[in-house]
């Protein structure tokens, strides 16, 4: 099934079955500025988690808040366009979404507006009942972890048992390098067998996170990246936007093929507070909420000045410096390759 979207100069398809996108703007040698109407929306719907990961990003704890099923009732609706339609995807997150009561009414909920919803989860309270629940529902379900090792297969092997995609979402640090080396080189095969993909996420210095482990330029992350166009993996390897300037500028990876970093042009961030972001690492200055301003005031008025803000101004010879917006605005210092 394509999905497809066409307002002026911007114009959009997507295939449901593979995951593949195409974006263009007045003609296919032009790209738009930002999407008049969010392609994905991430979502928050609880900081509510009982696992205590050392890497939360978002401190999540046993105590914090869950959306209320008309609070994200209403979020679908705030999204809704209109002229235009809805949003294509959410990405459901947290905290964990798995523990919040009326996780199954959410996913039913977004089916009931046209849209396909994605969520990561620790795996903990993956069921047999969850996925029988999910099956033919659900994009995909991603995995959030920081060591290979720490995969519960059990949990693995309910979601491919019920034909569901799943998805690895690997946090990337300057402690886990080597072992992401080691998947590189297809060390990790057997263990990734019937998993979709695995995607490195750049660790970010947020919540429970600290400095010492953002990603440092030395030896471990430069085999890393010298490894991405000739990887072992046996499954598809994805990244993060955080990371696209390394690739971009270290790769033989083609721009045409990839997106920069698209939050608050092309994505959105909304959490279980109803206050809108360009992504889920903004400041406050760059957050609006829901009941006080109309969604698509905030999308195409609020945000103006974010991306006005959004110029990359790296002094480093890289052939993508006119497609690479630069820098990270909220954690500059997770872009490695940027040179002032």
């Amino acid at each position: 099934m394509k999905i497809r979207r066409h307002i002026d100069n911007y114009n959009f398809i997507a295939d449901q079955e593979t995951g593949m996108t195409f974006r263009w703007g007045k003609t296919l040698n032009d790209n738009p500025i930002f999407a008049p109407v969010p392609e994905l929306a991430d979502i928050s719907i609880s900081n509510h988690c009982t696992k205590g990961c050392d890497f939360c990003y978002r401190d999540s704890k046993p105590d914090k808040l869950f959306i209320s099923l008309n609070d994200y009732k209403f979020i679908l609706e705030s999204l809704n366009h209109s002229l235009h339609g809805n949003v294509f995807q959410v990405a459901l997150g947290g905290g964990e979404p798995l523990e919040h009561p009326d996780f199954i009414e959410i996913i039913n909920l977004t089916k009931k507006f046209n849209i396909i919803p994605n969520f990561t989860t620790n795996g903990i309270f993956i069921t047999n009942f969850i996925a029988k629940e999910i099956k033919g529902k659900v994009g995909a379900v991603a995995l959030s972890i920081n060591d290979l090792n720490n995969l519960v297969y059990s949990k693995i092997d309910i979601l491919l048992k019920n034909n569901i995609r799943t998805n690895i979402h690997y946090v990337l640090n300057n402690n886990n390098i080597n072992q992401a080396v080691k998947i590189l080189k297809g060390d990790f095969n057997l263990s990734l067998k019937g998993i979709n993909a695995i995607v490195f996420l750049t660790y970010k210095p947020a919540g429970r996170g600290n400095d010492e482990l953002i990603l440092k330029y030395n030896s471990q992350l430069k085999e890393f990246i010298s490894l991405i166009d000739k990887n072992n993996c046996n499954i598809n390897i994805g990244f993060d936007a955080c990371f696209v300037p390394l690739l971009m500028h270290y790769t033989n990876t083609n721009k045409n093929f990839i997106d920069f970093c698209e939050v608050g042009f092309f994505s959105v961030y909304i959490d279980e507070n109803l206050n809108v972001s360009p992504c889920s690492f903004s400041n406050k200055q760059d957050s609006f909420n829901l009941k006080e301003y109309d969604f698509y005031d905030i999308w195409l008025n609020k945000f103006s000045n974010f991306r006005k803000g959004i110029n990359n101004n790296c002094n480093e010879i890289c052939t993508s410096h006119k497609e690479c917006k630069g820098m990270c605005p909220y954690y500059p210092t997770i872009t490695n390759c940027y040179k002032h």
